[in-house]
């Protein structure tokens, strides 16, 4: 993550703008302690799922075999019915 001061974010706002478009996270400071972050705007079509993240997923062991109604259940949760 790169850092800026209040100062050089005012003077250079669109250095660190470029930064951001180019996916860094910038902090803020202001005299030495972090006052923001400027991130990217998360994209509203991710191009790559964290399957990690996936609240179905995580909460049942892959060890564990699913009956057909668990399943259907899991889908329809994840598909919002």
């Amino acid at each position: 993550m790169k850092t800026t001061t209040v100062r050089e974010l005012r003077n250079n706002y669109a250095k660190v703008l470029k930064w951001v478009s180019n996916g860094e996270e910038v902090e803020v400071t202001r005299r030495g302690k972090a006052v923001a972050k400027v991130v990217p705007v998360a994209s509203v079509n991710p191009t790559r799922v964290d399957w990690a993240q996936s609240a179905a997923l995580s909460s049942i062991p892959w060890a564990a075999r699913l009956t057909e109604a668990e399943t259907k259940a899991i889908l329809s949760d994840s598909q919002g019915g």
